[in-house]
């Protein structure tokens, strides 16, 4: 047992510090979207192919290392990090014969964390007036120091790597044994480290393939979306009820849409089902490979038109090939396994205390593809149901903690979840686009809130609604003391409204009861009203009275 937990740990340990590969790559996916409108284009105008050269080496070269060194930087030193970041990968940019990717993405968080150290160190020492001064000489220093030693030293050294790697890769490519890979790729893809492995090592490879012999075919080994379809396909049709609510939705968003994610929650309901992807995924390289193809440029997101986008014409055939057979051959195993496999579903329903919630927050790994649809589908749901609070998508990362959060997650995350956000309350979902999920969810926020809201109480008897009146905009004290009442409620498990509002502008409820404080100056407003007056509003222990012993026992 421990070790499976200590393993739990380690993944959890992996994916929260290798994340920030995917965060360097992800924010500039967007210059290989250019790049192939570039390459589109300029046939079509019957431009200098010159131009295509030129584009696809300042691409490759300059733009792209420069774009990963300034985020990877500013990533660590937000203010100065990204410009010192560009300015150390330029010696290595001008001494290297390779795309520096991988350098890039080591040499911007470097110059990043150096600065910090840096300034961390001398900025006390500065007199006041030169902290602006300072601020940009250490920027300047620390990125013309790593500029030398890249020039010199570390850019010798990472081309002199990343030629021994093309090689090792060439080798694989050689020796026929690139559908090995997916062995390891499948599993590691369903644990959510599928933009590491792509943007990570594969994406950077790949250009550099690619900018010797025009196309890579390292750019589909990942992004092929075939052993995802045939999984989904035959969920649709023989999984359980769960999973064909789910499936339809999912094989578009993943075929049009390139969000891979969406079919790793059905293998994770079924891990046998990842022999699915593993057979699908390594007979469509093996197609890639005997077929010769590659694209040009990153196929991100991994969808059927950004890799025929990325495709060269010649090449159409044999891609389109590889991904149809990947898809029958997952699609077949897949069928056998749900066939011949029973899977004990798991209900998500859990208790949320929606007193709590004021914000709900979906997140996945990258915070874009899968969450972003989730989000929307959950407020659609939510408006439908008259329930209003804010919904946001975000990387699981990226989650900022709160015991006013609700944060939505598929299953496989909800560790690393539960450890990013320990105060926020957490319900887990199998599949980002299951519609009866969302229902359930809405369902049990909706009885949550009317358990609060529709509770009619008769003052003497029961604990009414209560209200702490504020005069003047001075709401302080109404705050705090309105969270110890909901603090006191949910410690006695007591259904009840708790409030604040100006004097001037509430409407009086003759079933609610008024809290205000011994020198509140509009107190004759209260002559008709159920009030209660206290010492202090924070101070008083009339509020644990009130819910234990009753308004009566309290206002006698």
């Amino acid at each position: 047992m421990k070790g499976i937990k200590d393993r739990g740990q380690t993944i959890q340990f992996l994916k929260l510090y290798t994340h920030y590969f995917s965060d360097m790559m992800m924010p500039n996916v967007s210059i290989f979207i250019a790049w192939a409108v570039i390459a589109f284009a300029v046939p079509v105008l019957h431009a200098d192919q010159g131009i295509l050269i030129k584009s696809e080496e300042a691409i490759l070269h300059f733009l792209l290392p420069i774009l990963l060194a300034y985020t990877g930087g500013k990533m660590v030193e937000p203010t100065r990090g990204g410009v010192s970041g560009a300015i150390a990968i330029l010696g290595m940019i001008l001494t290297s014969r390779f795309p520096q990717v991988f350098g890039a993405m080591i040499i911007g968080p470097l110059t990043g964390g150096m600065l910090r150290f840096f300034d961390h160190i001398f900025s006390r020492k500065v007199k006041t007036g030169y902290e602006m001064l300072f601020r940009n000489f250490s920027a300047g220093l620390i990125g013309g120091l790593l500029f030398l030693c890249n020039f010199f030293v570390f850019g010798p050294l990472l081309d002199q790597l990343s030629q021994q790697s093309y090689h090792l890769v060439d080798f694989f490519l050689k020796q026929n044994l690139f559908p090995a890979i997916h062995l390891f790729l499948e599993p590691l893809k369903v644990l959510f480290f599928n933009n590491i492995i792509n943007h990570g090592l594969f994406t950077p490879l790949g250009v550099e393939g690619a900018s010797i012999h025009g196309t890579s075919i390292l750019f589909l080994l990942e992004a092929n979306p075939g052993p995802g379809l045939g999984v989904l396909f035959a969920c649709m049709r023989y999984g359980s009820k769960k999973a064909r609510n789910g499936a339809t939705a999912a094989a578009f968003v993943q075929a049009i849409g390139g969000i891979h994610e969406v079919y790793f929650p059905f293998i994770l309901m079924n891990p046998l089902l990842i022999i699915a992807p593993i057979l699908g995924g390594a007979t469509g390289t093996f197609i890639f490979q005997m077929s010769k193809v590659g694209l040009r440029s990153p196929a991100s997101p991994g969808s059927i038109l950004a890799i025929l986008t990325n495709t060269p014409n010649h090449m159409w055939s044999g891609v389109l090939a590889g991904v149809l057979v990947s898809t029958l051959v997952s699609f077949f195993v897949a069928y056998f396994v749900l066939t011949y496999h029973s899977v004990n579903e798991k209900s998500t329903e859990g208790t949320i205390c929606m007193d709590k919630v004021k914000r709900i927050i979906v997140a996945c790994d990258a915070g874009m593809g899968s969450s972003a649809i989730g989000a929307s589908l959950l407020t659609k749901h939510l408006e439908e149901a008259a329930i209003s609070i804010p919904v946001d998508y975000n990387s699981i990362y990226q989650l900022k903690d709160g015991e006013d959060l609700l944060v939505i997650t598929q299953s496989g995350l909800g560790a690393l979840a539960q450890t990013k956000t320990p105060q926020a309350q957490h319900y887990f979902l199998s599949n980002f686009l299951a519609e009866s999920e969302y229902e359930t969810l809405v369902k049990l926020l909706k009885q949550e809130q009317e358990t609060v809201a529709n509770v009619s109480f008769k003052v003497g008897e029961k604990i009414p609604t209560l209200i702490f009146l504020y005069e003047g905009k001075k709401r302080g004290a109404q705050t705090m003391a309105v969270a110890i009442v909901r603090k006191i409620a949910n410690e006695l498990a007591i259904p009840i409204e708790v409030k604040k509002e100006d004097i001037e502008t509430t409407q009086f409820n003759p079933e609610a009861l008024y809290i205000v404080q011994k020198d509140f100056q509009q107190m004759a407003a209260l002559t008709n009203v159920t009030h209660l007056v206290v010492d202090d509003l924070v101070t008083t222990s009339k509020y644990r009275q009130l819910m234990t012993e009753g308004v009566a026992y309290v206002l006698d």
